[in-house]
């Protein structure tokens, strides 16, 4: 026995209102990311320990390592029925589109030389944590960015679905 698909089929899927879908939440950790600090950030605490004339400043590292760990420790993504909305750990870094801005949306994999964060790459801006699954966005006036996720076909079904 076949087990029961979440997502509308092919056929249900043109008949939906936008506007009765649920909306779509999905939160992405930045582990490795975090492990790769980490590590610079223990070395620092050790050193900063062992070595107390440079005590004051391996601190001042390790603090900005941990506070910027803490800033980019995941990616949340959110399709509401008029609004998509990406957030960085806790929130201090957040971008938002309006649903009748964006024109077409695909699926699609970053390179390694693209990497992770937030930063402008030849097919536009690129919001990622983890992973090199992703979703390009294609709004009304041009404008491409591509929004890192460890759920890219749900997150492109989402944004598929109340855009048309």
């Amino acid at each position: 026995m076949s087990k029961p698909s979440r997502r509308p089929s092919r056929q249900n899927r043109t008949s939906l209102n936008p506007q009765n879908l649920p909306n779509y939440q999905r939160r992405q950790p930045a582990r490795a990311l975090l492990t790769l600090i980490f590590i610079p950030v223990l070395v620092c605490a050790l050193a900063a320990w062992s070595h107390p004339q440079y005590r004051v400043t391996l601190w001042v590292i390790s603090t900005m390592l941990t506070i910027g760990a803490l800033l980019f420790s995941s990616l949340s993504i959110e399709v509401s029925a008029d609004t998509l909305r990406w957030r960085f750990g806790p929130g201090i870094v957040r971008k938002q589109v309006d649903l009748k801005d964006i024109a077409s949306v695909e699926m699609t994999r970053t390179t390694w030389l693209e990497g992770w964060g937030i930063h402008y790459t030849k097919r536009g801006w690129l919001y990622n944590v983890s992973g090199r699954n992703a979703v390009l966005v294609t709004q009304k006036d041009g404008t491409r960015f591509m929004l890192g996720s460890n759920d890219v076909i749900g997150l492109w079904e989402a944004l598929q679905n109340r855009i048309g």
